[in-house]
């Protein structure tokens, strides 16, 4: 590849200096030296109330900025309250549910308290399935256990053999029963 040089010819031109001005006399120069006090006295009384102004717009804002933080913070506050109040309310109203359900499912009312207020939030409905048979069951187990560990008692099942003895016959016949 062949490099292309690019030449430009330009000139630059240095800035015009300016003309000297004719020097002024010593009155010329102390008028303007007037002149230019008595516009520094303008611009600073200007500044000066500009200041002024500004600062009394600031105050004010600031007052209003303090009522509007006030009016923000006791706006707060209410929300926080009114929040801290529906979690206690929707906290009373999942253990009376889940009291309600385990009471249901055979579980005394004590115990149905304690277990209400222990139970985290968001027990499915299942787990409350779940207890209600095995609590069922369990019920069963120990009414059939009882039944079983008394003599004399049938569980359902036709009596096998004589109930009575002979003693029973003989009372029977004296009160006119056989």
């Amino acid at each position: 590849m062949a490099e292309e040089k690019i030449t430009t010819t330009e000139t630059v031109t240095a800035p015009a200096e300016p003309k000297p001005e004719p020097p002024k006399s010593v009155q010329e120069l102390e008028a303007e030296i007037e002149r230019l006090k008595a516009a520094n006295e303008k611009q600073k009384d200007a500044i000066s109330k500009a200041n002024g102004e500004a600062a009394e717009w600031k105050r004010a804002l600031r007052e209003k900025q303090t009522e509007q933080e006030r009016a923000e913070a006791e706006r707060a506050e209410h929300e926080k309250a009114r929040e801290a109040r529906i979690a206690e309310l929707e906290a009373k109203e999942r253990v009376s549910n889940y009291k309600s359900k385990l009471m249901d499912g055979g579980v005394d009312h004590t115990a149905a308290d304690i277990m209400a207020k222990a139970l985290p939030d968001g027990v499915s409905d299942e787990y409350f399935a779940t207890l209600k048979s095995y609590l069922s069951s369990q019920r069963q187990a120990v009414e059939t256990a009882a039944l079983n560990k008394q003599p004399g008692l049938s569980v359902g099942m036709p009596p096998t053999g004589s109930a009575k003895t002979e003693e029973d016959a003989k009372y029977d016949r004296w009160f006119g029963l056989t």
